[in-house]
């Protein structure tokens, strides 16, 4: 007992300096205190400080924690991020928030360099997007509604701004008119369609956003757009794939170059038809193309098609293609010679004896006279089925078709080709060198595939070299 009464005594006499301490707190002995004149009425007097609670845990008990708040800056204020900051400890600085802008804008800048600014201003602003897309339309930088979108591509639960923007300083084109697309986030643009704007329409049309769903499986959205182009005759669809990669934002297709500078970044399709829809209910959608067609009568008769591109886990590529129906026997011996290629020998067979025998196909499609290209198209057809044949070890069946050749097209180059082939067979190991042979040999001969050199420029040449793969 009497020790505690000594611990109360101490915490008693600390009590008593710690209040007279900030009683005299703002005494400073060196101030001169001016004399006060008898008569003269007193100075106002001093409210005295209220003095600061301390708080005395009882004894036993552990001391609540006080912590220092940070120092703010002016307009910030203090908060608690983790909603939990007992004696303060954990408190930081907020900004302010942003002056909210509302009411009418005024008409959107033209210049590009402007408009990025006023855009970034106006999205960090939290402005309505509505008078933002007013503004925009004020200006002729946009046109209608299906010019802007707004959706969360990164995965912060803000959502980013997909514009559609035009220049109202260049003329327009028949199918389309000069402009970019951006997507504006409190980073200002990040991602432009176009790396700076062009003077020159055609290489600077503004594109059309055609979807905005999940392509990638990831539960984000990607952004699906269209810059097309059109010649005299046909139209070009060229699609691009938009979305979060791990340099930001940026393009998911992929696929081969097709021309030098080609970086392979867009799904490209003459006339196309296209959706963007989950067909294998899987919950991640797939872009379906079909067209493939070509408006000028110098590409002969080509083949439409469908294309679907899906997710591969590393990009957007190229997961099937489906040809259309046909009428053409042209179109069945090309769909013979990729089935060849892609190693089904069977289902080649099958299509290269209809490209000789069904009477329902049609032998018309371009410059040359139906006779000759039903001529040439049976050649080419009976030289692959001599080669399939002998692939499949069957060397009478092969004789039988070579002397079909012989006997209803005796001097053409394919049959001296079969004969050679049936002749110098030793099994499909030699067949390089063997084709390597009959190539040669076609090389003297004038046009030894005929009317199948030139279906129109739609379609694939077939010259010496692809007569015996």
């Amino acid at each position: 007992m009497k020790q505690i009464s000594q611990i109360g005594s101490r915490l008693m006499i600390l009590l008593a300096v710690a209040l007279t301490l900030a009683a005299c707190a703002g005494f400073d002995p060196r101030q001169l205190i001016p004399p006060v004149a008898i008569g003269s009425p007193s100075p106002p007097a001093t409210p005295e400080p209220t003095p600061t609670a301390v708080l005395i845990p009882p004894i036993g008990e552990t001391p609540v924690l006080m912590c220092t708040p940070p120092a703010c800056a002016p307009g910030e204020s203090y908060t608690c991020p983790s909603g939990d900051c007992p004696g303060g400890c954990g408190t930081v600085c907020a900004a302010p928030a942003p002056t909210a802008i509302s009411g009418p804008l005024a008409p959107a800048p033209t210049d590009w360099e402007g408009l990025e600014g006023w855009l970034t201003a106006l999205w960090r602003g939290n402005v309505n997007p509505a008078a933002v897309r007013a503004s925009l339309r004020q200006a002729g930088m946009q046109r209608s509604d299906a010019d802007w979108r707004a959706a969360d591509l990164d995965g912060d639960l803000q959502d980013e701004w997909l514009l559609v923007l035009y220049d109202p300083s260049l003329p327009g084109v028949p199918f389309g008119a000069a402009g970019d697309l951006w997507i504006v986030n409190g980073d200002g643009v990040a991602f432009r369609y176009y790396a700076a704007p062009s003077s020159d329409i055609y290489e600077f049309l503004a594109p059309t956003i055609v979807a905005v769903t999940d392509v990638t499986g990831d539960g984000l959205p990607e952004l699906v757009a269209d810059a097309p182009f059109c010649g005299a005759h046909t139209c070009t669809g060229n699609y691009r794939v938009i979305g979060l990669t791990a340099d930001g934002l940026g393009d998911l297709v992929r696929r081969e170059a097709v021309a030098e500078g080609d970086p392979g970044h867009t799904i490209t399709m003459t006339f196309p038809e296209i959706q963007v829809v989950d067909r294998d209910d899987d919950g991640v959608a797939e872009i379906v193309v079909r067209g493939g067609t070509i408006g000028s009568a110098g590409a002969g008769v080509v083949r439409s098609r469908t294309e679907v591109w899906r997710w591969d886990g590393a990009a957007v590529t190229l997961a099937g293609t489906t040809l259309d129906p046909t009428q053409y026997r042209h179109h069945i011996l090309y769909e013979a010679n990729d089935l060849m290629a892609a190693g089904d020998v069977d289902g080649a067979l099958a299509l290269y004896e209809a490209a000789i025998n069904d009477p329902a196909l049609r032998n018309d499609g371009f410059a040359h006279a139906p006779e000759q290209v039903y001529a040439d198209i049976s050649r080419f057809a009976a030289f692959r089925l001599v080669l399939i044949d002998l692939l499949q070890g069957d060397a009478e069946r092969a004789a039988g078709r070579l002397a079909w050749l012989q006997a209803n097209h005796p001097d053409a180059a394919a049959t001296s080709a079969a004969a050679t082939l049936l002749a110098g067979w030793a099994g499909a190991e030699g067949q390089a060198a063997l084709c390597a042979s009959i190539e040669s040999g076609l090389a003297a001969v004038e046009n030894p595939t005929g009317a199948l050199s030139d279906m129109g420029y739609g379609n694939p040449a077939l010259l010496a070299g692809d007569l015996c793969p």
